[in-house]
């Protein structure tokens, strides 16, 4: 009871349990420790926030994710207040480069409560979407996981004490980090032309921007492991020889990724590079928003 009248004296109580979109997660779990777990095909890796927003770096497995999950689970629900999670789901995703959506005020967060009203025909019941419009043209980044598979790792996370707060995709939230860190001038006011390269437990999304204006995405999980660049390098080659001299070379990834400014200083020879990789740049960017 005692808990019950704290929560009505702190506002806690009437915090909603569904993920709130309006709402960051520093502001939705102040003064509570929880946790980022990152999972792909083929590993799992997670740090915890403490209660001042402090990151905690925990550790990377390799191997099966439910085996993984169930061996490390308990353990991250432990470093945490109780059991509050963001889930960076980095497999079975689709992020296309659409056009003419419709762009409403307030379209961008409507679409994680309210997908129908955005998408209107392009709909699909068994999906969740995220959106990212291109304020300067007609074209938007579309992020879309299978219902079926979210409940089905949201389940696995609720066997091992885990409760599912928010779901991101790294390689979206590296990428629109990237759109906003170079996107600086409004307009004609020199226009910014990149090659954007966002990299996130073993998934890559690439996006063309020519002087404001998205020309082409290319994004594949699961597609490369730190023992072997070569899968991310390939999806490179269509864009060899295809950059204007002004384009730049944009990489955001979470942690660094060795060799991987070598390679693309090989591959791309005296082409500017705008490295924004650092550890656990995910995690600050999905406590913040």
């Amino acid at each position: 009871m005692i808990k019950d009248l704290k929560g009505v004296l702190t506002f806690a109580a009437f915090r909603s349990e569904p993920d709130d979109p309006a709402a960051s997660w520093r502001n939705r779990f102040s003064h509570q420790s929880t946790a980022l777990v990152n999972l792909g095909r083929n590993m799992v890796s997670y740090v915890t926030f403490d209660r001042r927003g402090g990151i905690k770096p925990g550790s990377l497995l390799r191997g099966e994710p439910k085996e993984l999950l169930a061996e490390v689970g308990p353990l991250i629900a432990e470093g945490t207040d109780e059991g509050w999670c963001i889930l960076s789901l980095n497999t079975r995703y689709v992020i296309s480069l659409e056009h003419n959506l419709p762009r409403k005020q307030g379209s961008e967060e409507t679409i994680k409560t309210d997908p129908r009203s955005v998408l209107h025909g392009r709909y699909e019941r068994s999906k969740r979407y995220a959106v990212t419009h291109n304020p300067e043209s007609n074209s938007s980044l579309l992020l879309a996981y299978e219902e079926e598979n979210v409940r089905k790792i949201e389940g696995m996370l609720k066997e091992q004490g885990l409760k599912l707060g928010r779901l991101c995709c790294g390689a979206y939230v590296l990428l629109r980090h990237a759109l906003a860190k170079t996107n600086v001038t409004k307009g004609t006011e020199k226009p910014f032309s990149g090659l954007y390269i966002a990299c996130c437990a073993g998934s890559v999304c690439m996006l063309l921007q020519e002087k404001d204006n998205w020309l082409e995405l290319r994004s594949r999980p699961d597609v490369y492991d730190e023992s072997d660049l070569q899968p991310l390098l390939d999806l490179l080659a269509p864009y060899h020889d295809r950059l204007d001299p002004e384009t730049e070379l944009v990489l955001a990834a979470d942690d660094l990724v060795p060799g991987l400014p070598d390679r693309l200083a090989e591959i791309f020879p005296g082409r500017p590079l705008q490295n924004l990789c650092r550890p656990n740049l995910l995690a600050e960017l999905v406590f913040q928003y």
